[in-house]
């Protein structure tokens, strides 16, 4: 994602770009619903609820015929969205998901079958990209900024904010769909609807389009105590303290005929140094997923800066795979005698609001030419084919 960055010019630059920051650790829980029902099994909520699969199918705009939801389904909003995404995506997977398949087959074989778990800082509800890499892994656990949002009640929410849901959605996907990443800026205004107030609509859109099938959600959050709480999505209260560190917890079906059932993440969380520092408790909970895949794309060369030195630590010291693009971390800390590297694409410096984070080490690699393998698509901010490049570290 392109987002803020906190010291001297750059911290000028961000807010004068973004306007907003997102510090604060709160989560925007779903409103009470009076006369709820109690949960089931497999998430479902008897009686008036529909389940978390025909929620995310619904979101992604699929028809259900089994599901309460299919009363919704003739709306012109939801007909005119499906109709949509029915096409942008099929162009989004020919043209860019499939190279990627192709590609983490060939070049990632032996991390595309692990099932280790995929960690994702500043992964915004981007959850396609490392599906696509790793469609095995057990765990993906995504961090970053956004608040994880609700699932919305389509069948007390009235036709206004009906329509707004899904034209604030289809917004909201327009910039990973079309330059293959989110602009905080552009999410925020999304995401400022009563509706879509966070990443979880989101993430369900993925997996539906995926063609996932969604077992379970819950709201999961630690308590400054470490504790852990989960809490079905679908019964709208509001637990938890105002210093938990909150996200939310989907449980999975793969799209194969595997059965396996995996789990994503999605922590709202600040990985700066004192953040980090301060929420101390989360990284134990990290350290029992290693050892880990770390993945970053568009990641606004956050861990370039000095006050993101833990968390920058924590990824070389706990992955065994790192797979990034050269807004990850910098080319200068992957020490040879810990790593094997391995280079994709071409280098070339970096858009023009990062311009001061080309590396001159990195572009030296590139200009020598020795062992450079061809990237034949786009990723990240190089979104085009033949200008991007990735960067393969394995922990020897």
């Amino acid at each position: 994602m392109i987002r803020e960055r906190k010291l001297s010019v750059k911290s000028a630059i961000f807010l004068s770009l973004f306007g907003f920051l997102f510090l604060a650790d709160t989560l925007s829980w779903p409103r009470p619903e009076s006369g709820a029902n109690p949960s089931g099994p497999a998430g479902e909520v008897y009686g008036r609820q529909a389940s978390y699969e025909q929620y995310a199918n619904f979101i992604g705009g699929f028809r259900s015929p089994q599901s309460i939801l299919a009363a919704f389904e003739n709306r012109p909003a939801w007909v005119q969205f499906a109709g949509f995404f029915d096409q942008t995506w099929n162009k989004y997977d020919n043209k860019q998901l499939a190279p990627m398949r192709e590609w983490a087959s060939r070049e990632l074989a032996a991390v595309v079958s692990s099932k280790l778990t995929v960690f994702y800082p500043f992964s915004g509800p981007d959850f396609v990209n490392p599906y696509t890499f790793f469609p095995h892994a057990g765990t993906y656990i995504l961090a970053a900024l956004e608040p994880p949002g609700e699932i919305p009640d389509f069948q007390a929410i009235d036709d206004k904010e009906f329509d707004s849901f899904f034209e604030d959605l289809r917004q909201s996907l327009h910039d990973l769909l079309n330059i293959d990443y989110f602009i905080s800026a552009h999410m925020h205004s999304a995401m400022k609807g009563q509706e879509l107030s966070g990443v979880l609509p989101i993430l369900l859109f993925f997996m539906a389009r995926e063609k996932v099938r969604v077992r379970d959600v819950e709201y999961w959050f630690m308590e400054p105590n470490g504790t852990i709480q989960q809490v079905p999505a679908l019964n709208r209260g509001k637990p938890g303290q105002a210093d938990a560190i909150p996200g939310v917890r989907i449980v999975f079906e793969s799209a194969d005929s595997s059965n396996q059932l995996q789990t994503v993440y999605y922590l709202r969380l600040n990985l700066y140094n004192s953040t980090f520092q301060r929420n101390s408790r989360l990284i134990p909970f990290l350290k029992s997923f290693g050892p880990l895949i770390t993945f970053m794309k568009s990641a606004s060369y956050v861990m370039f800066d000095p006050q993101v030195s833990i968390a920058r630590q924590f990824v070389l010291d706990q992955s065994r795979y790192i797979l990034q693009e050269d807004s990850g971390i910098p080319f200068r800390y992957f020490d040879p005698s810990v790593w094997t590297l391995q280079f994709y694409g071409t280098y070339t410096e970096p858009i023009s609001i990062f311009r001061k984070d080309y590396q001159e080490d990195l572009a030296g690699i590139y200009a020598a030419g020795s062992g450079i393998k061809p990237l034949p698509f786009g990723i990240g901010y190089h979104y085009k084919v033949n200008t991007a490049n990735l960067l393969f570290p394995t922990k020897k």
